[in-house]
């Protein structure tokens, strides 16, 4: 909200532009955003799920949707080291990794991650992230196919995603949660929650797979999963898939010349 204190005094030339990355609802700082919004040139959303809501309220607003991009030299499947994972946090990789990388809110839906490791036998789950206000650790003592990592180093990360098998996300209200392409750029298949931005990184049976959120999605969950790990030449395609599509189109030079191309439409 500081830049409501740079307007004034913005050289006349500069066009002020939204990055937005989140959803836009109306909160107590809602006038001061009222202001930002209504004096920005244009709007760049990270979906068309976060775009949604800003027409919403500013319906003659120039709202452009880029989705989030990935480094792909950063998150590659080249990073693959169980040895090193394995020592250094404990991971067993005696059987097909499954993974869930994000802070321990409720919308990321954790517990639904949690229930589906305590469904499959055949892989073993590994969920790296902070504890937030609700404690979806504790119920989890003694499952043993369960690892909870609670902090990784960004470099850690990568060589996780490289070295696991397929990352499960069941989280909902993403506007373009970047834990996905990165790890789509490790080379993993994703399963995701058909919710807000998440539909908008892959195409279903292509890249991954898309669950509908409701009262069977964890056996939707444990069938997509299943049909993975059950086949190895089927994951290996769906991961070279996810792969591609980052570098294809979510590479960050990619993504950095869409934003170049809003800057030079502006008045």
């Amino acid at each position: 909200m500081s830049e409501i204190f740079y307007l004034p005094f913005k050289p006349r030339k500069t066009r002020y532009v939204i990055g937005w990355h989140t959803l836009l609802k109306k909160t107590k700082a809602w006038l001061v955003r009222k202001i930002l919004f209504g004096r920005s040139k244009a709007v760049i959303a990270v979906s068309d799920c976060a775009a949604g809501t800003v027409k919403k309220y500013f319906p003659g607003k120039k709202v452009v949707t880029i989705l989030n991009g990935v480094d792909t030299e950063f998150f590659n499947p080249g990073k693959f080291d169980r040895e090193y994972v394995g020592k250094k946090f404990g991971v067993d990789f005696s059987k097909p990794v499954v993974l869930f990388v994000g802070a321990l809110f409720e919308r990321k839906r954790p517990d639904v991650f949690i229930e589906i490791a305590r469904r499959y036998d055949n892989a073993n789950f590994v969920l790296v992230g902070r504890k937030d206000k609700t404690d979806f650790i504790t119920p989890t003592k003694g499952l043993n196919r369960f690892k909870w990592i609670p902090f990784m180093e960004r470099e850690d990360v990568a060589v996780m995603m490289a070295s696991s098998d397929v990352f499960l996300f069941p989280s909902v209200y993403e506007p373009c949660a970047a834990v996905i392409p990165e790890a789509m750029a490790s080379g993993l298949p994703v399963i995701l929650s058909r919710s807000c931005g998440n539909h908008e990184l892959i195409t279903h049976e292509k890249e991954g797979f898309l669950i509908d959120p409701g009262k069977n999605e964890a056996d939707e969950f444990v069938k997509y999963l299943d049909a993975l790990l059950a086949n190895s030449a089927y994951m290996k395609t769906i991961g070279e898939n996810a792969r591609r599509k980052c570098e294809e189109e979510l590479n960050w030079s990619t993504v950095s010349k869409r934003y170049e191309e809003v800057f030079s439409t502006l008045p």
